[in-house]
């Protein structure tokens, strides 16, 4: 029995280590006006974005030429800093350029409210732009904690 013990607690530790160490696989990503919705109901944002129409959203991101069918964009009046972009790609290559396109949105919006609305700038700060397969989001919520509560299942 003595010399089955040390045996024993190797098989549990190595057990428990192969375990903990899977990943949590995410949910599949919804739809686009779906996942825009789930977003909206978090109660992350202090106004109620608008949805725009394809080819607005596709000019103020510069994404004119992206071969992405079943974009959706919401913003917000302006007087806050507030949107939403789910851009689900058809390949790799134009994801990369929506993630890229993001980048730049944001860096626009940072200038813009620099000097127009300071005190929208924390919430430009925890802006996320994420990417997971041929699907980019960018968000900016009043409430980053709330939205990042809906897009770690997705992203």
């Amino acid at each position: 029995m003595k010399k089955l013990l040390p045996f024993l607690l190797a098989f549990c530790c190595l057990m428990f280590c192969a375990c903990a160490s899977k990943p949590k696989e995410k949910a599949p990503i919804p739809e686009a006006k779906a996942l825009v919705s789930e977003l909206l109901a978090s109660g992350a944002f202090s106004e109620d974005l608008a949805v725009a129409e394809d080819d607005v959203g596709r000019f103020l991101y510069a994404l004119e030429a992206l071969n992405a069918p079943g974009l959706c964009f919401c913003f917000s009046s302006g007087a806050v800093a507030e949107e939403i972009a789910v851009l689900p790609c058809a390949d790799e290559a134009n994801a990369q350029t929506a993630y890229s396109e993001c980048g730049n949105r944001l860096q626009n919006l940072i200038k813009l409210y620099t000097e127009y609305k300071p005190e929208e700038i924390p919430k430009l700060d925890k802006a996320m732009i994420l990417q997971r397969g041929n699907t980019v989001v960018l968000c900016v919520a009043a409430d980053a904690e709330k939205a990042k509560a809906v897009l770690d299942k997705y992203f």
